[in-house]
């Protein structure tokens, strides 16, 4: 097969005329996609909005198009050439979006609906393309706003710092999980304290200084860790001076308001630091490596128009494919009927009794059904709570950052101990633990999650339970299994009581769920 000589020459005549449209082919892929995966989109949008954490979303698109600019010329140099394979790619991200669909887990939603506009410029424009673009079109992840999880180990390592950091300016200090208490008061590391509004933005900046400013993979790569490391540590120290200026100050000054405006503050300072010593060794003076010249062919033939055109209608009846899959799915499935889970039945000694041990229940919500219950034996008391969930919404699901033991909102509760994990029998079953108080009232606390008769304390595994439930179509049963006993410091005891409760009831519990999934 020859290249049609007209069209080498319509080419090299306006190989010019051609940065545009190589530009234009790139926007409009994106477009599609946010348009044909526009309730993912619009979740995207609604999270940038109520979220100071995530609301340099809006900006990403913007500097992604400038970013598409500023390649323009080497754009040019590239004949654009098809990589079929590629197409394959679309497919297995719109697989991991169809079972985000399925599990109502946005962010895995919005990642897989991101990660098939690289796998589009790859299949229509061809491996030169996808390589000039590489971290224009990584740069559109950072639209995902993702991070939440890490707020708990910020917070914890937050406080870490600031009570070290307290003592040792010889404050008197006395930690009961994220609580400082001192002479002039308590503290409560909460949610904001933990940086990750910093972090986060910190690192998206960082990562795009780093490509304009540098070269080299390795100054590259040591300013990007900059980027995490020193927002993490400023955030220690702006939470310390905080409390100290509180306390030097009989409270009058860094409360409310004056959390914001130090924190900003500091981080402001913070990154102008970072990037005046980083602008020191910046190298975008130097000339950028190039990767294609113009009129240089990777082969001897032309790609035809009617190439690039099938590879263009591949990708976008691919792109398109599973959300017609997926409103099919939804429009075909059948509301789940009303849940109920029976009463427990007790075992090894284990009885109901009708006195609560504590009217704590954990902050859960949207289960399609639930069960409190108080077990006793010889005179040990425990609680248990049950929530199942099926066919997730993203308005009730288990799995979600706004379903927790305490949330840091309860004015009534607070959890005192952070989560660890405990072995109960053998190595292949893990809780989670920890200590919720109210006032005096102290509850020592297990709780796992039982996903399609699986039971796991983590949330990562939980969720592969759930991928794994549906696929073998089963649904999507998951819930949450909590048990609680009345502690003072007396851990060893109530940790004695949690491990008996377990031992001798893993198995009714198990019982109660599967009936309660099995009778729909």
């Amino acid at each position: 097969m020859h290249a049609d000589p007209q069209l080498q020459k319509y080419i090299s005549a306006r190989i010019g005329a051609r940065v545009p449209a190589l530009a234009i082919i790139v926007v409009l892929l994106l477009a599609w996609t946010l348009a044909v995966y526009w309730r993912t989109t619009y979740s995207m949008i609604s999270i940038w909005e109520r979220s100071e954490t995530f609301a340099h979303g809006f900006v990403v698109i913007p500097i992604f198009l400038y970013l598409l600019w500023r390649q323009r010329e080497t754009i040019a140099a590239i004949e654009p050439r098809p990589f079929l394979p590629a197409l394959l790619g679309i497919v297995g991200a719109g697989a991991v979006w169809f079972i985000g669909e399925r599990l109502s887990i946005i962010s895995l939603t919005q990642f897989a609906m991101i990660g098939i506009v690289p796998f589009a410029v790859w299949a229509v424009l061809g491996t030169e393309t996808l390589k000039v673009l590489l971290f224009p079109l990584a740069f559109l992840f950072f639209a995902v706003p993702f991070g939440e999880f890490l707020v708990p180990p910020l917070m914890n390592r937050t406080a870490d710092f600031a009570a070290i950091a307290i003592r040792a300016s010889g404050v008197p200090i006395f930690r009961e999980g994220n609580f400082l208490t001192i002479p002039s008061g308590v503290w409560s590391i909460v949610e904001a304290c933990s940086g990750l509004r910093y972090l986060i933005a910190s690192f998206m900046v960082g990562c795009l200084f780093a490509y304009l400013s540098y070269r080299s993979p390795i100054r590259r790569a040591a300013f990007i860790a900059a980027s995490l490391v020193i927002p993490v540590v400023a955030n220690w120290v702006r939470v310390y001076m905080i409390i100290m200026l509180g306390h030097l100050t009989d409270n009058r000054i860094a409360a409310g308001a004056d959390h914001l405006i130090y924190g900003w503050v500091v981080f402001g300072v913070v990154m102008a630091l970072l990037f005046w010593v980083g602008a020191k060794w910046r190298e975008d003076d130097l000339p950028a490596p190039v990767r294609v010249r113009p009129g240089v062919r990777s082969s001897g033939h032309a790609v035809s128009r009617r190439a690039i055109l099938i590879s263009l209608a591949s990708v976008l009846a691919l792109t398109a494919l599973w959300p017609v899959l997926e409103s099919q799915h939804a429009a075909g499935s059948v509301p789940a009927a009303s849940t109920t889970l029976a009463s427990m039945s007790g075992e090894g000694g284990w009885t109901t009794t009708t006195k609560a041990v504590s009217e704590w229940r954990p902050d859960v919500s949207g289960a399609n059904a639930e069960l409190k219950e108080t077990l006793t034996k010889d005179g040990a008391s425990v609680g248990l709570f049950l929530a199942l969930f099926r066919d997730a919404s993203p308005n009730a699901k288990a799995i979600t950052s706004a379903n927790q033991l305490v949330r840091s909102t309860n004015r009534a509760w607070v959890q005192v101990a952070n989560d660890t994990t405990a072995t109960v029998e053998d190595r292949s079953f893990k809780v989670r633990t920890a200590v919720v108080a109210r006032g005096r009232e102290r509850l020592a606390v297990w709780q796992w999650y039982w996903v399609d008769g699986h039971l796991t304390a983590s949330e990562y595994v939980a969720t592969m339970y759930q991928v794994l439930a549906v696929l073998q179509g089963h649904g999507n049963p998951v819930a949450w299994v909590v048990i609680f006993t009345p502690t003072t410091h007396d851990e060893p005891q109530a940790r004695a009581t949690l491990q008996a409760f377990t031992a001798a009831m893993r198995e009714p519990i198990d019982a109660v769920l599967r009936q309660a999934v099995q009778a729909q």
